[in-house]
């Protein structure tokens, strides 16, 4: 038995000792034993949140740009509900949060005490659902709870800990969980998907999320992309782990992939997938073609044949899988990737520049504020992507280079995910620019956490695509068959009297020229900025802009 101590104590030192540094929470009744030792203790710093939607996000955006694990804390009930958007997202990201919830006491259970819910509620929304029924087994389970989520693949793990037995003093034993991991035999798998490759003509590599979470993984898809001479497709978790200014780069998947690279993955003999369950988001509803023959590298073994029929499957770590496929390959016969995907991002440009959607003309058009935002920040800038109309846009049109500086959410989809992930970017990376991209509705549905921004005087930029539009929904080809074609548009607020009330810096620009210096002037100072720019409402979404013919003569 370890010495007596309080609850909280275990709940930080078993965080402490995972790697944690940064906990994300708004105090409650039920949290403050915990909350009372994260202020006693220096080991870790505290973020109070406005709002329990946007605590998980902060985590989120914490590590995607590069910030390790991250902690979360709130009350149960509403809190925990709360939570679960933000939890979910982590969960269909693959990231990693060990969020705490200060949970109704057992022996209340069933009686009617404030913030009560079932504690299975949660089971569907992260990897694993820890509930501590007693001080005795607060050790071991917190021991369970933090391996499971740090084991791959990685997920957010939910430990319910009753507040009686946080504020309580008790010794309990140490504990050391072993917990499961199936190892597979990808010996003759490996050598299917080297014959195959050797043999292809026209391979394509497509790389997803757990490309972005395997170490060296990035590295391993441009060493198997240079040896290939193969075009590299991305899925929106993918984007970034492959240099968009490398000429081989081909776009991102989804409905608003160019059509150039639909024609690409159509003509391709081989697509290597790297780490995707190719979801329906990213692959436009299963509708992107695959090749001629796929070989699927996952850890998920679930995520096998569930989309796409796979020819050759390597159940692996993607580098590792590259790793020993690479070593394999002596020689292969590509059809000079840097030439194909090169054709097919510039025809992009050339359609998108055919419909004035580049030009310094008010109102704005999304493409030219991403290429002035570019422009306008450094290389290393971490970037963080609300989900809307702007999001889909910014697939396309927006280049990474890293992947912890472009944090953009997956599958999941849901929006308000901007603002609190850069405020998580900000804590992670305190000596690089970090911009938040959103649209006016997806803001709409985290402005509270500017106030967070103002109050730890974080170097955050928040560029706002405002076109009083939920433009997804607007622009839907569905909106003529449900709603007889009504828009649901509005007027938006002033953005930049809104950021000043909340102890920002707020600027409206109506032209490139003004957007360049506005960004100029915020990176380039201490303290949060917001920057309102009106868009065209009328502009054509991602996906309409993407559906032009396309005339490349492909190998």
């Amino acid at each position: 038995m370890t010495d007596e101590k309080r609850g909280g104590d275990y709940v930080y030192e078993a965080l402490v000792d995972a790697g944690v540094d940064l906990l994300v929470g708004i105090p409650g009744t039920q949290t403050l034993p915990l909350d009372r030792t994260v202020v006693e203790r220096d080991e870790m710093t505290y973020v109070m949140a406005r709002h329990e939607t946007a605590v998980p996000h902060v985590a989120w955006g914490y590590y995607e740009s590069g910030g390790g694990v991250a902690a979360t804390l709130t009350v149960p009930g509403p809190g925990d509900t709360n939570a679960m958007h933000g939890l979910k997202n982590a969960l269909e990201d693959c990231v990693p949060v060990l969020h705490v919830s200060a949970d109704v006491n057992p022996e209340d259970r069933g009686r009617g005490p404030i913030h009560e819910i079932e504690a299975d509620t949660f089971d569907n929304a992260v990897k694993e659902n820890v509930t501590v029924e007693t001080a005795l087994e607060l050790p071991a389970e917190l021991a369970r709870g933090v391996a499971t989520a740090l084991e791959p693949p990685y997920g957010p793990v939910r430990l319910g800990v009753p507040s009686r037995i946080l504020d309580e003093s008790f010794r309990a034993p140490a504990a050391e969980v072993s917990p499961e991991r199936t190892r597979w035999d990808t010996d003759p798998d490996v050598d299917a998907a080297v014959r195959a490759l050797a043999d292809a003509e026209r391979p394509v590599v497509y790389v997803g999320g757990g490309a972005r979470r395997s170490p060296g993984g990035p590295e391993a898809v441009r060493a198997l992309a240079a040896d290939l001479d193969a075009p590299v497709i991305a899925s929106y978790k993918g984007k970034g782990v492959f240099p968009e200014d490398d000429p081989r780069f081909l776009g991102v998947t989804g409905s608003h992939a160019p059509e150039g690279a639909r024609r690409v993955l159509d003509r391709a003999d081989v697509v290597i997938a790297l780490g995707t369950d190719f979801d329906g988001v990213t692959t436009a509803g299963w509708s992107l073609p695959m090749g001629d023959r796929l070989i699927h590298v996952t850890l998920d073994s679930a995520a096998v044949d569930a989309s796409y029929e796979a020819d050759v499957v390597v159940l692996a770590d993607v580098a590792d899988a590259v790793a020993t496929i690479r070593a394999d390959l002596d020689g292969a016969n590509g059809w000079n990737g840097g030439d194909v995907a090169s054709a097919v991002r510039e025809e992009y440009r050339e359609s998108l520049a055919a419909r004035g959607l580049f030009e310094d003309e008010a109102p704005l058009n999304t493409p030219g504020v991403l290429d002035g935002v570019r422009e306008s920040i450094p290389r290393d800038a971490v970037v963080t992507v609300d989900v809307g109309g702007f999001r889909l846009w910014a697939m396309q049109a927006f280049p990474a280079y890293e992947p912890d500086a472009f944090v953009a959410a997956g599958s999941w989809a849901g929006m308000g995910v901007g603002l609190p992930a850069a405020v998580g970017a900000r804590f992670a990376n305190p000596d690089r620019p970090v911009v938040c991209l959103t649209g006016d509705g997806g803001l709409m549905m985290c402005v509270h956490e500017l106030h967070t921004a103002a109050e730890y005087d974080l170097d955050v930029t928040v560029v706002v695509s405002n076109n009083a539009d939920y433009g997804v929904i607007s622009k839907s080809p569905k909106i003529e068959r449900y709603t007889e074609g009504h828009r649901f548009t509005w007027k938006s607020p002033d953005f930049a009297a809104v950021a000043e009330g909340f102890g920002c810096r707020g600027t409206r620009v109506e032209s490139l020229d003004g957007l360049r210096a506005a960004l100029a002037d915020a990176v380039g100072r201490d303290g949060p900025d917001l920057i309102d720019v009106p868009i065209e409402t009328d502009e054509p979404s991602a996906a309409q802009a993407a559906d032009y013919e396309s005339t490349l003569d492909l190998p």
